[in-house]
């Protein structure tokens, strides 16, 4: 098993021919959207932290893990009163307010590491974001990264089988790529909108010739997002939302979501991945500083066989929090 998934991971990887996406695997994306698009950098009156741990297909010897650490906070940001459809803080009924964006900035930073078999994959990105209100209840926001991302393989955990692999022929195998990615965010406190673009530069290196080994292609990722939020009473509104992804090699998937909100406080929901996987989510606002969700993924695919499930858990913190914000305004 391990001598196969090394192969594949090498094949999916670093042979310009690779299928599939280069892009870790997450469930819990809807809860942190900065994640596949920088224009959502500043969107909230805080400074939004998190940090995630994902251990995909439990059982399978050299399945990839996945840990991620993400900030990010407007710049300037002033808000003024608006009409919208909230909660008191003490009543817990519906308060007739909310907050209306002003133009400012929004600036972030994410650092993710994923490890598969012998790869490991590392990446930092810095991004900046500006966001502009269209009318008294839509916004617009245009964003961008930049960073760099590293492929890491190490052969002495390799058990070899044609010890003058190609790919292979040093102690410690290191590629480091330049990422770049664009994104537009569009929101209102009903619904919300974005595109986006991830690994959009190609280097002279990512043209694969034979004669000179292996090359780490970065294929671009493309992703177009939306969901509506729905007052289903007093203390629950519903967010059913959709996500499709392409990547240059013409591989899609489509994700289908659907999040219930109770009291601003607990949620819960379930997300479906196209011949993939079927996920259930939960998550809790503890206070004004911590949130807690964690979610498990029953997998639908031919991994299925292998009875090979995966879990996800995300920690997030609100910092820079003077009004004391329990559930978010924008992120939901």
């Amino acid at each position: 098993m391990k001598v196969l998934l090394t192969t594949a991971i090498l094949c999916l990887v670093l042979h310009c021919t690779a299928l599939g996406q280069q892009q870790p695997q997450l469930s819990q994306y809807m809860q942190n959207n900065f994640l596949i698009n920088p224009a959502v950098a500043g969107i909230e009156s805080y400074a939004d932290v998190r940090a995630a741990y994902r251990s995909q297909w439990i059982g399978i010897e050299g399945a990839p893990v996945t840990f991620y650490a993400s900030i990010h906070a407007a710049l300037n940001k002033r808000e003024k009163s608006a009409t919208s459809m909230r909660y008191g803080a003490k009543s817990k009924k519906r308060t007739g307010s909310h907050y209306r964006v002003t133009p400012h900035h929004g600036v972030g930073a994410i650092a993710k590491v994923d490890k598969a078999g012998v790869l490991r994959t590392s990446s930092l990105n810095l991004n900046y974001a500006y966001h502009l209100p269209l009318t008294q209840s839509i916004n617009l926001a245009s964003g961008v990264y930049s960073g760099f991302t590293q492929f890491h393989i190490s052969k002495k955990d390799i058990v070899m089988q044609t010890p003058d692999d190609p790919f292979l022929n040093e102690d410690e195998l290191n590629i480091m790529k330049l990422d770049l990615g664009v994104g537009l965010w569009m929101y209102s406190p009903t619904f919300f909108f974005g595109i986006s673009g991830a690994q959009l530069v190609h280097s002279g290196s990512d043209v694969y010739k034979p004669e000179e080994g292996p090359r780490a292609i970065m294929q671009r990722h493309y992703y177009i997002t939306g969901g509506y939020r729905l007052s289903i009473t007093d203390r629950i509104d519903a967010t059913p939302s959709v996500m499709l992804k392409v990547t240059d090699n013409k591989q899609t998937a489509i994700d289908l979501n659907l999040k219930a909100l109770y009291a601003q406080r607990v949620w819960g929901g379930v997300s479906y991945r196209h011949k993939d996987a079927a996920a259930v989510i939960a998550g809790v606002y503890l206070n004004h500083l911590i949130d807690l969700s964690y979610s498990y993924d029953f997998v639908s695919s031919d991994m299925s066989k292998a009875r090979a499930n995966s879990h996800e858990i995300v920690v997030g913190f609100k910092l820079n929090n003077p009004t004391k914000v329990l559930c978010p305004q924008w992120v939901w």
